[in-house]
């Protein structure tokens, strides 16, 4: 990877694959397209059709000349788990994720899979005669991971790095604002597409809390889905600074990442709803070849960024 400059960035739904190839050198954006899946080949993330999905990534990197060796991948949103959890202090390394792995095969709250993909990182600080830590988790599925490596790697393709929406969608605005962290804490990174919505509080470049919301649309109607949207952000605020945080924090900021052409401005009426800070996520300086909108793939190009 040291001396290769293009890189070809995959993000699979239960409706489409997009992909962006990325010169990453100079942040180039020198191809991008999506091809829209029949219903059926994956299913709340998971690939039910893998012979099928094969032939189609292939006909996609014939077409689009994706000659490039090099994938990085973005993980399923269905399959991601990201939680705040009480272990003991002295667990570190693999004994923490071996505790973990117990833990969640206990709880009442079991993982909606087997034998997870888990990692890790601490999250606040303890007085020293605290025999406990908080640690954030983030686990997938082996099983579900290793298909999506198998559909690639048939093309001989090397996948490089994987990612999480949520950190691509935080990655999107700190590149769009020239910044290195937020200015903020308690920042709630939300994506508003297709049928989802995903919705992430941070505590500076961790996130510490992540929500989905699907839902099926028969016939669109827009003043209802914005009050969906509004409703949903509401009601995870109000958890937030209630439940999660036991009424010590509340939310600052609402940045949202949509590719939703509204006719209103929902930048207006969140303000008006709640009456708390949002930013939308457009406009992001990128070099690409052929002038147009590249909102709809900001989160693949994302990976590069």
């Amino acid at each position: 990877m040291l001396f290769s400059k293009n890189v070809i960035n995959l993000m699979f739904t239960d409706n489409s694959i997009k992909f962006a190839l990325i010169n990453e050198r100079n942040l180039n954006v020198k191809k991008f397209g999506e091809v829209k899946l029949k219903s059926g080949i994956i299913i709340s993330g998971k690939i039910m059709d893998e012979n099928l999905l094969i032939k189609i990534l292939g006909t996609i990197f014939r077409k689009y000349r994706l000659n490039c060796s090099f994938v990085k991948i973005m993980v399923p949103d269905q399959n991601l788990v990201i939680k705040k959890m009480r272990v003991p202090k002295y667990l570190e390394g693999e004994d923490l994720r071996k505790y973990l792995r117990l833990e969640l095969e206990e709880s009442m709250q079991s993982l909606p899979y087997k034998d997870p993909i888990i990692d890790v990182c601490d999250y606040g600080f303890e007085s020293s005669d605290d025999d406990d830590k908080d640690v954030i988790i983030f686990t997938t599925s082996k099983e579900i991971m290793e298909a999506y490596l198998r559909v690639i790697q048939r093309h001989r393709k090397n996948v490089i790095d994987s990612y999480i929406s949520p950190l691509l969608t935080r990655r999107l605005y700190l590149f769009s604002k020239k910044l290195v962290n937020n200015d903020q804490r308690f920042t709630m990174f939300t994506q508003i597409r297709e049928n989802t919505h995903i919705l992430t509080v941070f505590d500076n470049e961790i996130p510490i809390l992540s929500l989905r919301d699907t839902f099926e649309i028969e016939n669109y109607d827009e003043e209802f889905y914005i009050e969906q949207i509004l409703d949903v952000l509401e009601r995870i605020c109000h958890f937030f600074q209630y439940q999660f945080s036991k009424n010590t924090e509340k939310v600052q900021k609402i940045v949202i990442y949509t590719d939703i052409l509204f006719t209103k401005n929902l930048q207006e009426l969140i303000n008006e709803k709640m009456d708390i800070e949002v930013e939308i996520i457009k406009d992001i300086p990128l070099k690409v070849s052929i002038k147009t909108d590249l909102t709809k793939y900001y989160l693949p190009i994302a990976m590069s960024l």
